[in-house]
Order: C-alpha cells, then structure tokens, then sequence
C-alpha cells in the first residue's frame, strides 16, 4: 500500500468482500467508501452434497449437482460411467436452477449395466470446472443398522438412547426405539424420530428394560441393535448409599464391622466398670460390719498399788520385823 492506493496480488476467493479505508488526524477519524472487490474463479463442487443415491429399476431418482463461481454458471453437462462406457447424458434429462448455481438430473436405471457413477460439470467465464462432482448410482435396499447406541441422562422415569447413523441404502431413512419390560415383555414405549435420538419418558422406576432401536426406509427395516437398562429406584426405595458410588458399597462392611467392634469394646469395659464397682461395695459393707463380730482389743491400764500394801509386802520379806499393829 502506498499513496493512498491498495494493491493486491495473487488474489484468491477468500480475499472477496468489501473494502474501505480509514483516515485519521488530530480532528479524529474519518471512513471511506466502502468498494466490493469479486474474484472470478471457476466453479467448484458444493460441500456437503448427498453423494450416493439408491433406485430401484424403473424407478426416477433425482440427482442434485450444486456448485460455487463467479460469476454464475452458464451450462451444465453431465455424463455417465459404469464398468463398460462413458457416455454423456442428453441435455434434455436435465435442467438448471432458478439461480443457475445447480442443475437436476432425471435418471431412471433400466437393468443392472444402468448402476454406475454420474457426474457434472459446470462452466461460466472463468472457465470449465476442473473436478467433476462424483455421484454413486446403486440399487436401492434397505438400511444399515444405526451403531455406537448408548444410554444418557437416565432417571427413575425417563432415559435417552443416541445412535450414529448408518447408510440409509440410497433412500430417505427413519429410526425407531421400541421398548419393553425384560420380564413381562410387555411394550413400554414406542418412538420413531428422523434422527436417532429417541427421548423416552413416563417409565416405571426399578424396572430392567429391553430396547430395541432400528431404521428403515421405502425398501424395508434394518437389523435390530438390542440394548438393555434398568431404571432407577425413587430415592426412599434406594438401599444404594447417598453417593452411590461402588467404592461406597465396598466401604460399608467394613464400617459395618468397625462399629461392631467399637460397641464390643464398650461393652465390655461397661462389664469391667461394673464388677470394678460391685467389689469395691462390697469392702466398704465388710469394713462396718467388722465391730460386732471381731472387738479390736483395747489397751487396759491396771491401778496402782497403794502404800498400805507396799507396806505388807515389805514386812512379809522381812520376818525378823513384828508389824506394829499386831
């Protein structure tokens, strides 16, 4: 850029679209004119197409080529290729689109060699298309099963079933989700969808279940995909812990034997306390019984002699000695 001028080299589609520039100064900013710059290129096959188309004999399928240019397609042509010839198809068995961005082919197969690949160009002034839009022509059957099902968002009343889409054999295809009571066998729900994600509700809690999810189209029914669920209980009937969880189950033995011996324990130290105490009653009753039937001996003091009887006995010693009261 300079100047004031924008060059662009080596443009592609992606540099398409609108442009302006923006001036600033001291006073602020100010926008151009927006100018819309296009990028002619040859046209390309649309993503996203349906690729493959199922007919039986005698029977119209139309195929759709859809493609992107600038500018728009002027023509079309398509052709026709099996294992023995490529021929072109006459211009009368297909027409353009309202805004020439596509073209519908009629095609009617009349015997096995009439099963093959078709396919489509498109021109406009940037050129012809360089890749042709590929198209599979097979004899219609009936569907692949669905596969990769699987149980979400489960409750005591409702679940949901998701399936991957199988081939739909070349022709407009629906699912189905059947299911029943695994031990009655008696139909619970019955639910069709366009895709295969079926939402089921109304169901009874605690019950196992058997579902059966398949697809089908004008041709017939695919093979059946067989699941199996067990509804969850209401909460006040669960004998699962809070959690749930399965490492919770494997814990709750153990706590159950725990507290089998912590109220052992307790037990039998109640016993110990208690035959602590009754023995300790029963000294204390043996200590005041003991005064009435063992007397503690008590310390006796005798008298003191008096002096008349020293005097006696002295005299008695002495016989030579006559007492003065005889």
């Amino acid at each position: 850029m300079s100047s004031g001028d924008l060059a662009l080299q080596g443009v592609t589609r992606s540099q398409a679209g609108n442009y302006s520039c923006v001036a600033s100064n001291v006073e602020g900013d100010g926008d151009s004119n927006k100018v819309e710059l296009k990028i002619m290129y040859k046209p390309v096959c649309r993503l996203e197409q349906k690729r493959i188309y199922g007919v039986a004999r005698h029977e119209n399928a139309k195929i759709l080529c859809e493609v992107e240019s600038y500018p728009p397609p002027d023509s079309f042509r398509w052709s026709f290729n099996n294992s023995a010839e490529n021929v072109d198809v006459p211009q009368m068995r297909y027409h353009s689109g309202l805004h020439h961005f596509s073209s519908t082919l009629t095609y009617t197969p009349m015997n096995e060699l009439d099963y093959g690949t078709v396919m489509c160009w498109a021109n406009n002034l940037a050129g012809r298309q360089l890749e042709p839009c590929i198209f599979h022509v097979i004899a219609a059957g009936k569907p692949d099963p669905p596969f990769n099902c699987t149980i979400a968002n489960q409750t005591s009343e409702s679940l949901e079933v998701e399936c991957s889409e199988g081939f739909d054999g070349g022709q407009p295809q629906f699912f189905m989700l059947e299911v029943y009571d695994q031990q009655t066998e008696a139909l619970q729900a019955n639910v069709s969808a366009k895709f295969p994600l079926f939402t089921v509700s109304g169901l009874d809690p605690g019950k196992i279940l058997k579902m059966i999810v398949y697809s089908a189209n004008s041709k017939g029914r695919s093979e059946i995909v067989l699941l199996e669920g067990l509804m969850l209980k209401v909460a006040e009937k669960q004998t699962v812990l809070s959690l749930g969880t399965r490492d919770q189950l494997e814990i709750a033995p153990i706590l159950g034997i725990l507290v089998g011996i912590v109220a052992a324990l307790l037990l039998v130290t109640v016993v110990i306390l208690g035959a602590l105490k009754v023995r300790a009653a029963h000294r204390e009753g043996s200590r005041a019984l003991r005064p009435g039937f063992l007397p503690v001996k008590e310390k006796i003091t005798l008298p003191l002699r008096s002096e008349s009887e020293d005097l006696f006995e002295k005299d008695d010693k002495n016989p030579d000695v006559i007492p003065a009261n005889k």
